[in-house]
Parts: C-alpha cells; structure tokens; sequence
C-alpha cells in the first residue's frame, strides 16, 4: 500500500506534518478528513526514501521500549489510542515500523481492542506485551500497564548495553590479536622460515610445527575457510533443533565461570518480568507461561513450564518452583513470603534487581580475567613463533663455531 507525506490543518487550527497510508490521493485525502484533518500538500513516498530506513528503529529491541514509553505517555494524558498511535507513526521514519503502527491504527479504529490488535502483529511484539495490553484493557488501567511494560522493556535494553559495552574491549582486543598471528602466520614465518628449508639439516621439532601451520596458512586458507563455513552452518542448524538447544542450555550452565553468570541472568528476567505481568493483573499460570520461553534456556524453560502446570493444579507458585532445581531456596523463600503478604510483584522485582546487582559483579570480575588471559595467551603464541625461529639459528651458529 503506497505511503503519502501530508501538511494539514487540525479542527484546532493547528498545522501538522506526517503520513498516512492509502490505496491512492483520493484515499489518503478521504482518510485525514476522516481524522479530523484538512491536507494542504499530499506526497507519495519515493523508494529511496523506503530504502534508506531510521537507524533508530532498525529491530524490534530498539524499537519497543521507545514505542511503549512514548505511548504510556500519550494515553495517560488523556490522548485517544488511535489518535496517539497515528501521531507515534508519523514520526516513525522506518517504513516497516510505520506499516505496522498504521495496521494497530486501522484495527483499533475498526473496532478491535488495542491488545487483540498487537497480538495479530506476533512478529514485532512478544506474546507477553499483548497479553499486558489486553489486562490493561480489561482491568481499565491501560496507562498504568503500558508504564509498567515500558518500564521491563527500558530494564532490558539497560542490561543488554551494559553487557555490550563490557564485551567490547575484550572482543576487540582478541580479534586484533587473532589478525596478527595470522598475518604473521601467513606473510612474515614463511620468509623467514623458508631459509632453513634449504639448509639440508633436520630443523627442530618447534620449528617443522611451525612451517606446517604456516604452509596451511599460506596455501589452504581457502579449506579453512569451506571448513569454517560448513561448520557454522551445520552448527546453526542443530542449534535451530530442539535438541541442540538443550544441549548448547545444559552446556552453558556446566561451564566454570559464566555457567553462573547465565544461571543468574535467566532468573533475573525470569523475576523481573513475571513481577511485571503479576503487577499488571496476568493470572499466575497464564504469566508463567508466557514467562517460560523468553528467559532465554530451554532447560530453565521447561521447570517453569513444569512449575505452570502444578499451578493449574492447584499449587501454590513457591511449591511448584520448589520442584525445579536450579531455582535457589532463597528464591522460592521470597516468592512464599510475596505469596503470603500479597506482595508478590514487588518482592519479585527487588529479587530481580539484586540478582542484577550479582551478575553484574560476576560479570565484571570475569571481565577483568579475560583481559590478562587474552594477553598471556597472545604472548604464548608470540613466544612460539620467535623460539621456533631462532633454535635453527642458535644450531646453526653452534655448527659454524
């Protein structure tokens, strides 16, 4: 469906900017007195326009935490969903986020509940954000639920950032390094090294092991490469298996150090956003399994699963938890008092940001570990190379003297 830019005049008298979508002018005319709006200048979009999209909204992460906000705060003042959703696509410059802002829009319009309508576009919004929508809905505390959705999504995208900007440097520095080795692998060792090939004398064990994996540099590159590639697409194939994801779960939580770190962070989104669906009204069962496949490993997936059938059962949430475990004694100690004293959500969202806290310290102090090991590492390699050059010299000059 063709997009239009429009200049118009509200019933206010206020003149306005933004776009609409229609079947043709005539449509789009009809459409904004529709909404209250007199056009002055009607454009189409042009397709370079489609083509070079807002770096601001390219992905769903990036895009919904803003997307909430602004519109807790357009609907808790009193602003009409449909008029506060076309006023967010208008400003939106990305033509997919538009479409989808545009199809809500028409659907509310025709007389869909907002919730109903963000849950026909499941490939932009989770199953959860729906579901917090609709309780809203139904509760009448629509502003409230959208701040309080708002306020989990904004947690997220903390987290993730501060994760980035903490991988960062490591990750920089050991690509760097692997660069060096390898151009020196490729260019520098066999210049050096191929001077000892015309000797006529055995070279030392270091040395022989050193020209092997530089003629592999040097002429195979290309195989490593195939191998390279044929490995990653097999891996992320069963990876993409049911299988392969449990197996890729189990294995993170065995691990020494970030098994921990990976433990941890499942609880925390797991507390935090089961806090935040109680907070907006969700039935505990109905949130548990919403919760379950956005923790991110399917091993403390499928407990929660678990823990959402005992709960339509009958159980209480600490009993059904108390059977999974990799959920620590002082976790369901918490959700038994919050249980008790009816304060569930709030003692799940200050678990949530102590758990934070823990990851955070872990993840710093791994950090701060991976940095000298990158270092020795490099260094370990560095030293190999200069020693399995040198020992064919130091025989060389013991031959001469």
């Amino acid at each position: 469906m063709p997009t239009y830019r429009y200049t118009g005049v509200s019933r206010e008298g206020v003149e306005r900017k933004g776009v609409v979508d229609a079947e043709s002018v005539p449509a789009a005319r009809l459409k904004l007195r529709t909404d209250g709006m007199y056009p002055l200048a009607l454009t189409e979009e042009t397709g370079v326009r489609r083509l070079l999209p807002s770096l601001s909204l390219l992905g769903r992460k990036e895009f919904l935490p803003l997307l909430t906000r602004q519109l807790s705060t357009l609907v808790g003042a009193g602003v009409p969903v449909v008029s506060a959703l076309q006023s967010l696509s208008a400003q939106v410059d990305d033509p997919e986020s538009r479409r989808v802002l545009v199809e809500i829009q028409e659907s509310v319009r025709s007389g869909m509940s907002l919730g109903r309508a963000i849950e026909s576009q499941a490939q932009t919004f989770p199953e959860l954000y729906g579901a917090m929508v609709r309780a809203g809905e139904e509760s009448g505390t629509l502003p409230l639920s959208l701040s309080r959705l708002a306020d989990h999504l904004e947690d997220q995208a903390r987290t993730r950032n501060r994760v980035r900007s903490a991988l960062t440097y490591p990750l920089l520095m050991a690509s760097v390094a692997g660069l060096v080795v390898v151009f020196l692998l490729s260019f520098v060792v066999p210049k050096i090294v191929g001077v000892f090939s015309h000797l006529g004398q055995a070279l030392p064990l270091p040395t022989r092991a050193l020209i092997a994996v530089s003629n592999v540099f040097a002429s195979g590159w290309w195989v490593l490469l195939l191998l390279l590639g044929a490995l990653v697409v097999a891996g992320r194939r069963y990876l993409a298996t049911d299988r392969g994801k449990r197996a890729r779960d189990t294995l993170l939580l065995r691990l020494p150090i970030l098994g921990r770190i990976v433990h941890l962070s499942a609880l925390s989104h797991f507390a935090r956003t089961l806090s935040t669906m109680t907070a907006g009204g969700i039935p505990i069962d109905r949130a548990l399994r919403l919760v379950a496949p956005t923790v991110g490993n399917t091993v403390i997936e499928e407990g929660i699963e678990a823990a959402a059938a005992r709960v339509v059962e009958g159980t209480s949430l600490s009993e059904a938890l108390r059977q999974h475990a990799l959920i620590p004694p002082s976790f369901i100690q918490m959700v038994a008092v919050g249980e008790e004293s009816g304060k569930l959500d709030y003692l799940l969202d200050k678990m949530g940001e102590a758990i934070d806290g823990e990851v955070e310290a872990r993840l710093s102090r791994a950090l701060s570990l991976l940095e000298p090991v990158i270092i020795l590492v490099m260094g370990m390699v560095v030293a190999f190379i200069v020693i399995s050059v040198l020992l064919p010299m130091l025989e060389i000059s013991t031959i001469v003297r």
